[in-house]
C-alpha cells in the first residue's frame, strides 16, 4: 500500500466508525476540512477501499508553540490494527511537514506517538470519557528540507 493524498470527505466514514461511532457528524467533521492548505491522506486495499486515514490541519494550541498545524482524525480500519499502517501513514504525512505538529491523543495510543518522535505536553485530561494527553513534534531546520 502507498500513502495517497484524498479529499476529507474521503475520510468520513472511518472518521466516523472507527473514532465516533454512533455520533453526529459534526463530532467528525471540522471547519478546517476545507482549508486550502489542510493535507488529508489515506491508505487504501487492493479493492480500492480506504483503510485509513489522517489529516493535517492548519491550528495552533496555545500549549504547543512553534506548531502551525494539527494531526487530527487518524484512523485504521478495527481489523488491521497492529499491522503496521498507522505507521506508514503517520510517516508519509510528517514527511510532508517542516513545521512543528500538535495532536490530542487518546492515551492508550499515546506510545505510538513517541515512537513517531512526538512529546507528550502536560497532563492527561478527559475527553468524550476517555483518557486524552495532548502531544507535539517539532522539526529541526535539516528535518524534511525536501516538503
Amino acid at each position: 500500500m502507498k500513502p495517497i493524498v484524498v479529499t476529507a470527505e474521503d475520510c468520513y466514514a472511518l472518521r466516523s466508525t472507527v473514532l465516533r461511532p454512533n455520533q453526529p457528524k459534526e463530532n467528525w467533521t471540522f471547519d478546517t476540512d476545507s482549508d486550502k492548505r489542510a493535507l488529508h491522506m489515506a491508505l487504501q486495499d487492493d479493492n480500492d477501499d480506504i483503510v485509513a486515514v489522517v489529516s493535517i490541519l492548519p491550528e495552533t494550541h496555545v500549549d504547543c508553540e512553534g506548531c502551525p498545524w494539527r494531526l487530527r482524525s487518524m484512523a485504521v480500519r478495527e481489523d488491521l490494527h497492529g499491522d503496521g499502517l498507522g505507521s506508514m501513514l503517520i510517516t508519509a504525512v510528517l514527511g510532508k511537514l517542516n513545521e512543528g505538529v500538535w495532536c490530542t491523543a487518546r492515551k492508550h495510543v499515546e506510545g505510538f506517538y513517541l515512537k513517531h518522535g512526538f512529546n507528550t505536553v502536560g497532563k492527561e485530561f478527559m475527553m468524550n470519557n476517555m483518557p486524552h494527553v495532548r502531544m507535539m513534534k517539532l522539526f529541526t531546520p535539516s528535518q524534511n528540507d525536501d516538503a
